[in-house]
This record gives C-alpha cells, sequence and structure tokens, in this order.
C-alpha cells in the first residue's frame, strides 16, 4: 500500500549534499527508436521524484537533414495516493472525490483530465451536471464552472475519515483553501509558466549520425523531458536518456 501524503506536513525542500552522496547512485537508462518517415519523435520521460539528467544521446540511421530537440517543460506530475486527488461538492449533491490519472501533464493538459474526470463522476452524472474548467496561463489561475447549481471546493472534507479527508491534489491547481458556494471556483494561488518550454537541445536540418548531450540538468517533480522531431524524413533516430532520481 502506497504512504498518503498529508499537505500539512513539513519537508526538507532540498536534501544536503553530503546526504546525497551517501546514496548509492543508482542511474537509469531509456532508449527507444523511431522511424520518422511518417511519424515524428515525441517521447515524454517524467519520474516520480525530483531528479537529475546525465546525458542525452542520438544515433541517426542515415545523414537525411532532420530537426530534433530536447526540452524540459514545467507542469505538474500526479502520483497514486501523494496528489491525485480534490474533493469538489455542487449544492444539492454530497462531496465528491474526484481523483486525477497518474502521469505529467501541463496547465491546459490538467484542466482537461480535471474536467474529465469531474464530467464522468457518477453522482454528477445523475445530477445531469457537467464542467468546464480552463487554464489561464496569463493570470495562472484555474477555474472550475458547473453547468448548473454553485459549487465550492474543500480542502478538508471533515465527513471523512483521517486518510481521506484533504484534497491532495488542491495545491496543483492553486486551491488551498475552502471555499464558499459560488457560481464558480478559481486558484487562490497563481501558478504561472505550467506551459513553460526551454530548449536544451534544438537542431535543425541536421546531417549529424551521432549528437551527445552530457551537461548536468536537474530537474522537480514538476518538470519532464520532452524528446522531439519532425517528419516526413527518412531516418530512423535511436535515443538514450540516463537519469537518476534524486533522493
Amino acid at each position: 500500500m502506497a504512504i498518503v501524503n498529508y499537505p500539512d506536513r513539513i519537508y526538507k525542500k532540498t536534501v544536503p549534499a553530503i546526504d546525497r552522496e551517501l546514496v548509492k547512485r543508482n542511474p537509469i537508462t531509456t532508449r527507444g527508436a523511431q522511424d520518422i518517415t511518417v511519424d515524428d519523435l515525441d517521447v515524454v520521460i517524467s519520474p516520480e521524484s525530483d531528479w537529475q539528467i546525465d546525458s542525452i544521446s542520438f544515433v541517426f540511421s542515415n545523414a537525411n537533414a532532420r530537426n530534433f530537440s530536447a526540452s524540459i517543460k514545467n507542469g505538474r506530475k500526479v502520483v497514486t495516493n501523494y496528489n491525485d486527488y480534490l474533493w469538489i461538492e455542487v449544492q444539492g449533491v454530497m462531496p465528491q472525490r474526484i481523483i486525477l490519472d497518474t502521469g505529467f501533464y501541463d496547465g491546459t493538459q490538467l484542466s482537461v483530465e480535471l474536467q474529465a474526470q469531474l464530467d464522468v463522476n457518477t453522482a454528477f452524472v445523475a445530477a445531469g451536471i457537467t464542467f468546464t474548467v480552463v487554464y489561464d496561463s496569463t493570470t495562472g489561475l484555474f477555474t472550475i464552472t458547473p453547468s448548473s447549481s454553485t459549487i465550492r471546493y474543500l480542502d478538508i472534507n471533515i465527513g471523512q475519515t483521517i486518510p481521506n479527508r484533504q484534497s491532495i491534489a488542491g495545491h496543483l491547481v492553486g486551491l488551498n483553501i475552502t471555499t464558499a458556494f459560488a457560481a464558480s471556483v478559481s486558484s487562490d494561488t497563481a501558478l504561472f509558466g505550467l506551459d513553460t518550454v526551454v530548449p536544451i537541445i534544438d537542431e535543425t536540418a541536421s546531417t549529424l549520425t551521432s549528437f551527445l548531450h552530457d551537461d548536468l540538468n536537474i530537474l522537480s517533480i514538476d518538470q519532464a523531458l520532452m524528446l522531439g522531431s519532425n517528419s516526413g524524413v527518412a531516418v530512423i533516430i535511436d535515443y538514450t536518456v540516463i537519469y537518476e532520481e534524486l533522493i
């Protein structure tokens, strides 16, 4: 059984360097290949902890010119029993625990996932209520709007037992305080940059047959590595990423 996260607990933000050194290194290798004659390369790597990229390498089957890239994307990582559910109540319906599917999401994708889980909730379906969830990258706010009635967010659902009463996913969408019933619920904390992509490799019309990036890149759990290329070129791309999960 996984350990349940409690948002009110205090955790050390960083681990002392000596503690890192004492932990045995355990590099993880991810490999794959893609024929980009028809389909482009589109790979997302996102461990369930803070992590360090040791190296990224590409090997190409020929020298046909192609574009390829590696980028760091900001977003939110959803992990089972760590930050995967929140409590939502629509007036006239008992509070519902909305569970998000695990995975990595940027701001727009997270709004789509939350809306999808609200729309399939059996109690809300029975009440004939659907939802609209929007992430505004300009304001950094998520907004949840039901098709009818009023809505509120419960940071703590006192009607539940202790292991399940806290909305452990609320902070993912900037919700940290129980709200009053209203026509919609918006984040009380702005979350900027959840759709930001920063390239670390960006090669255009390259004819190289191999490429190695071995600068260290330290990422948080809420950052993913994206590997990409164009399509329409008769090339097979083999890629290898070596990384380590940090304590």
